[in-house]
């Protein structure tokens, strides 16, 4: 008996002495730094600023998710997916995704900005605010994504207690005022040097966060004025690369071009659009792919639509044509990881130049059951030099190129009604490089905003800009109700369709409609509901105060 009581008594002093410790020692995890501690030194600090990246490698279907934009615009088909199913449903996967981990990105920068001080003992005083910018313009750039796509949404500048979790929508014109003074606020703090391929934070990507967010919501003055710090550094920090076809492959990783781009490397952290995007002879799945009424946009050498130049040859389409379609679009007959890429239903055997001397094998681009449904594969993206069989590619994912800024500089110069010379240069150096003619002086309003329109498509397609082009523009419901086209599957057209003021071919009428490829199926459009995405269901489901865009 006396044993158990002694036990007993043991047991209770043990209870006692545990209790005192949790209520007199500090606990922290011994695996993983605590939010208590975090960011003590620049080690942490440098971490933390990285996780705020995290959300940027966001994949939809292996594509970076900024590149996989296109698919929802006129200019791209998605063979698995309509452009509907992604953007116009409230229950699509893409949209949630998006939703939850830029808003994991925003919180990251707040606790950094809220607990950076916990270093200032270890960490310089001008260091604290070189990654305090960082943080902010960070933050800046994740609202600019997301009023991109869903227009209103709750700007959360802080870590928010329980009792401020039910948030609310904030006007997008709110958060536009918000991400314009988080880059001016950046820019004096962040380097100047253009540091391509290393996602170094400039003063170049805070001003071109301002600038695209001003673009799209009609700060004229405001773009402008971004783009100008940009223009400024040109030659020195920013060029444009004399080769097009080299900006979006393995070369254009180290280019001044870059102002900034999401890194890959297949030894670390690769992506997967070739294998999306190449033909099924060079190995990929040919499900992401450009349509017709992309390449019937582009001009002739001689800067007129098809439907105007005397230099189109309907029985010889690609030929004369502007040499950015060359390097955005494999063209039917031209060769692609080594092989002739031809998607005539006709040609059942094409050549295989990766043997020597080559050989004709059978051309599953033609004859396979899921080759390309449109007849062509996205150029751009697919680099010969990374002929891997898993598809990994370390192609760096753009966000902004300094061709970008000058046609962002031109357009809000045009709408501003601001005409004068400036507007001319900066279209010209990008129709130059492309070995095109000049726009010549003396245009209105009307004229230059129809070139500008043009130009963006001529020269962006494929880079995941295309979808908040036509929205911002409020043409999207033009362009994508109806029939989507791929090429005649064994021809070509005998006549030119009719291409609009902006670039956009017309097949309305065209007679020749009925010869054009329609695997691509039949796409929907509401004007009074689609120009912004719908809030993701799950999200309204956890939270009742976010309030659904009209008609979903």
């Amino acid at each position: 008996m006396r044993t158990k009581n002694i036990s007993y008594v043991f047991m209770i002093v043990l209870c006692l002495l545990f209790a005192s410790c949790e209520d007199t020692l500090e606990k922290y995890p011994l695996n993983y730094p605590s939010t208590e501690t975090f960011l003590r030194n620049e080690n942490e600090i440098r971490m933390a600023i990285v996780g705020i990246h995290s959300a940027f490698y966001l994949f939809n279907d292996q594509i970076p998710f900024i590149l996989y934009y296109d698919t929802g615009s006129d200019i791209s088909a998605d063979r698995d997916l309509k452009p509907e199913v992604m953007y116009h449903d409230p229950t699509a996967w893409q949209l949630r995704d998006l939703w939850v981990n830029i808003y994991k990105s925003i919180n990251r920068s707040n606790f950094i900005l809220e607990n950076i001080e916990r270093a200032s003992d270890n960490v310089s005083a001008d260091k604290i605010e070189k990654y305090r910018a960082e943080a902010k313009v960070l933050r800046a750039y994740c609202y600019l994504l997301l009023t991109s796509v869903f227009g209103d949404v709750p700007l959360i500048d802080h870590t928010l207690s329980l009792d401020e979790a039910y948030v609310s929508r904030d006007p997008v014109e709110k958060i536009v005022d918000f991400i314009i003074k988080e880059c001016d606020d950046a820019v004096p703090y962040l380097q100047q040097a253009n540091e391509p391929n290393t996602m170094a934070l400039t003063k170049g990507f805070a001003w071109a966060v301002k600038a695209r967010t001003a673009l799209y919501n009609e700060r004229w003055q405001d773009a402008i004025v971004a783009c100008e710090k940009i223009m400024e550094l040109e030659g020195s920090e920013y060029i444009l690369e004399p080769g097009y076809g080299d900006i979006t492959m393995l070369k254009g990783k180290t280019s001044k071009e870059i102002i900034w781009a999401i890194q890959y490397n297949q030894d670390d952290k690769s992506q997967g659009m070739p294998s999306r995007m190449k033909s099924r002879l060079a190995g990929g799945y040919s499900n992401k792919m450009p349509v017709q009424a992309l390449v019937d946009s582009y001009e002739c050498i001689d800067g007129l639509s098809i439907d105007k130049s005397p230099l189109y040859e309907p029985e010889n389409p690609w030929k004369n044509r502007d040499p950015r379609l060359h390097h955005t679009v494999v063209l039917p007959g031209s060769m692609f990881f080594g092989y002739q890429f031809e998607t005539h239903k006709d040609s059942v055997k094409c050549w295989d130049y990766n043997q020597s001397p080559a050989v004709r094998i059978d051309n599953l681009d033609a004859t396979h059951a899921y080759a390309s449904f449109s007849g062509y594969c996205w150029r751009k993206y697919s680099d010969s030099l990374e002929y891997r069989t898993d598809g990994a590619s370390s192609i760096n994912a753009i966000a902004f190129r300094y061709a970008d800024i000058l046609l962002m500089f031109a357009e809000a110069k045009i709408e501003a009604n601001q005409l004068d010379e400036t507007i001319y240069e900066a279209i010209n150096k990008v129709r130059r490089r492309a070995e095109m003619p000049e726009i010549t002086l003396g245009k209105t309003q009307l004229e230059l905003r129809s070139v500008i329109r043009k130009e963006r498509k001529y020269e962006l397609a494929g880079e995941g800009l295309r979808l908040f082009d036509i929205r911002r523009w409020h043409i999207a419901d033009r362009l994508m109700n109806g029939v989507c086209y791929g090429r005649i599957p064994n021809g070509y057209p005998t006549i030119a369709p009719h291409i609009d003021e902006y670039g956009n071919p017309d097949y309305a009428n065209f007679v020749e409609k009925d010869l054009f490829g329609t695997k691509l199926g039949v796409r929907f459009f509401d004007p009074k509901r689609d120009y912004l995405s719908p809030i993701p269901a799950s999200e309204r489901q956890a939270n009742p105060n976010l309030v659904q865009n009209p008609g979903y």
